[in-house]
C-alpha cells in the first residue's frame, strides 16, 4: 500500500477512536454536570461537543501526518508506523477531551455561581 491510503487508514481509525473515547467522556459529563440548571447545562454541553470536534480533527490529521512522516522519511515499517501513529493521535484526542470535559464543568460551575 502506499503511504498515502495508509495514511487515510490511521486517521479514519483515529477519529473512530478518538469518537468513541469522546461519547464516553460525553455520558461523563452529564453526569458531572446533573443538578445544575438549563441555562448552565447547555453551555457546558455546547462547550463540549465543541472541544471535542475540534480534538477529533486534530487527532486525525495528527494520525495522517505521522504516517506518511514516519513511512517517508523515517523510513519505517509500514505496520508499525500506523499503529504508532493511531496511539499517538488517540492519546491527543484523549488529552483533549479530557480538557473539553474539565473546562465544560468548570464553565457550568462559574455560570451557577454567577447567578
Amino acid at each position: 500500500m502506499t503511504p498515502k491510503i495508509l495514511s487515510i487508514i490511521s486517521a479514519v481509525l483515529t477519529a473512530v477512536l478518538t469518537v468513541l473515547i469522546g461519547i464516553f467522556l460525553f455520558v461523563m459529563t452529564l453526569v458531572a454536570l446533573n443538578g445544575f440548571g438549563d441555562r448552565e447545562g447547555t453551555a457546558a454541553l455546547a462547550i463540549t461537543i465543541v472541544c471535542q470536534g475540534i480534538g477529533v480533527i486534530l487527532s486525525a490529521v495528527l494520525a495522517g501526518w505521522l504516517t506518511r512522516r514516519f513511512i517517508e522519511k523515517f523510513n519505517w515499517n509500514k505496520v508499525l508506523a500506523v499503529i504508532l501513529s493511531i496511539a499517538a493521535g488517540t492519546t491527543l484526542g484523549t488529552i483533549l477531551a479530557f480538557a473539553a470535559l474539565a473546562l465544560s464543568i468548570f464553565t457550568a460551575g462559574a455560570m451557577w455561581q454567577a447567578r
